[in-house]
């Protein structure tokens, strides 16, 4: 896996200390475009095994489908990208992955009596054009022909919010 190897270059090759970052183990993560996370994680989860349990009450959502970003969301929150960039805070998903989310599952939840979890409000996430978050469509794991660098996708823009 290209990926795997370009991310293991950029934070176990670089001189700097050893990075807190760890491969993904979270059987749910482990076909997003990332490998490499760290805890930990924005639910203050201390080990992969913790995110596991907690991560798993979410699967029937995923088997409906209720969302096609709720994976990625979810991963985001429970297994977040671990870069050198941002070693010490985790980058968060963006507020609209959160929404996108949040309004294609909410409603399903509701019929059996269910909300939106308090500690994956949406509120809480950074919004496009105010901070650094993530998004599926912001995501390239392509490193260009020639090109020795891994582009992450991380958004960091102005004027639109994704």
């Amino acid at each position: 896996m290209l990926l795997i190897a370009a991310l293991s270059l950029l934070v176990l090759g670089t001189g700097v200390h050893p990075a807190p970052c760890e491969t993904v183990r979270i059987p749910m993560c482990k076909e997003m475009p990332w490998n490499i996370t760290r805890m930990p994680n924005h639910l203050h989860h201390s080990t992969q095994e913790n995110a596991i349990l907690a991560i798993e009450q979410y699967q029937e959502l995923m088997d409906i489908n209720c969302s096609p970003v709720l994976s990625f969301f979810l991963c985001a929150m429970y297994a977040p990208i671990c870069t050198l960039e941002f070693l010490h805070d985790p980058i968060k998903p963006c507020k609209s992955v959160c929404q996108r989310a949040k309004d294609g599952c909410e409603p399903i939840m509701k019929r059996y009596n269910h909300s939106w979890p308090e500690n994956l409000a949406c509120d809480d996430l950074p919004v496009y054009d105010r901070g650094v978050c993530i998004a599926p469509e912001a995501i390239v794991t392509d490193i260009p022909e020639g090109k020795g660098t891994l582009y992450m996708g991380i958004i960091k823009c102005f004027n639109h919010d994704v």
